[in-house]
């Protein structure tokens, strides 16, 4: 029988075109220890997915897990596993049959009150964006997840469900973690998946970046207190007084929306940033780097 995980995803409408106005990702079915099995999807290349470990599967000594496709099933490598939120990237010696790989929005996050809706074979269940947390009762986040309110969670949106607009961009992949509110779930911004698969492509490993720039920290302006020497910031020409308006083509609006940029940059990837320097608007480039030793305060 057919895994229902194989047509599992979520469209969010973003506009006035219908909903599943463009084909949706095929998703392929990833069975992990003891029989669980999550949704998992294609991306950058076909021998590449990316998945959300179910939160009662170990996470130690976890190295592989069985993709299964319609008609195939191939044993694949876990090349990163983030332990925090159990975002995994899986890749396959073998096609699983023609897998397209879905794109990855480069757009701004969906807002809260947007429309969603959970589709899985026939069935469909909707949704809501209603926020976007850094932290839940005590537990703080990596970066910031989005709260979506959905009809099924059990039926249709379980970890790994990924969310894409009319145009076929992934925009999110439901998370493990959960709210105390019945119906509440959380999700995995694009912009994480991209940075995972683009740190994978580049050096093999992902991680937290470092800029080397301070703000002051009971301000909620995007203006520099300080920048490190030899950082990737002064590399860049970034002065004290700079007020970032811009980065990686997201505009910036306060100190959080300059934070969750910087959580989301690839190590070693030049990224635009533009500046309010005086009364002059200018734009440099700054090439972060892996924190390593280096204290990624901002």
């Amino acid at each position: 029988m057919r895994s229902a995980f194989l047509s599992c995803f979520c469209f969010l409408h973003l506009g006035t075109l219908p909903i599943g106005a463009a084909e949706p990702p095929a998703t392929v079915s990833v069975r992990w220890a003891g029989g669980l099995e999550s949704p998992g999807v294609c991306v950058d290349r076909p021998s590449w997915f990316v998945s959300v470990v179910p939160k009662s599967v170990p996470l130690e000594g976890l190295t592989s897990a069985s993709m299964h496709g319609a008609n195939t099933a191939v044993e694949g490598k876990i090349l990163h596993l983030d332990t925090a939120d159990r975002l995994c990237l899986i890749e396959v010696p073998t096609g699983l049959g023609p897998v397209r790989p879905v794109s990855l929005s480069t757009g701004a996050p969906p807002k809260p009150g947007e429309q969603a809706r959970c589709v899985s074979g026939r069935s469909a269940c909707l949704s809501t964006v209603a926020g976007k947390d850094w932290a839940y009762r005590g537990v703080t986040f990596s970066y910031p997840l989005l709260r979506l309110r959905v009809a099924e969670t059990k039926t249709h949106c379980k970890a790994g469900t990924v969310l894409v607009n009319e145009s076929g961009e992934l925009l999110a992949i439901i998370t493990c973690q959960e709210t105390e509110t019945p119906g509440e779930v959380y999700a995995i911004p694009a912009a994480r998946v991209r940075k995972v698969v683009e740190d994978i492509k580049r050096h093999r490993q992902s991680g937290p970046v470092w800029v080397g720039l301070i703000f002051h920290n009971e301000s909620s302006s995007p203006e520099v207190l300080e920048v490190k020497s030899a950082s990737p910031a002064e590399e860049a020409g970034l002065q004290k007084g700079d007020v970032i308006t811009a980065m990686d083509g997201t505009e910036i609006e306060s100190l959080g929306d300059l934070v969750e940029s910087i959580h989301h940059l690839t190590a070693g990837e030049s990224s635009t940033v533009r500046i309010l320097r005086g009364l002059e608007e200018k734009e440099v480039e700054m090439t972060p780097r892996f924190a390593g030793s280096s204290q990624p305060s901002r």
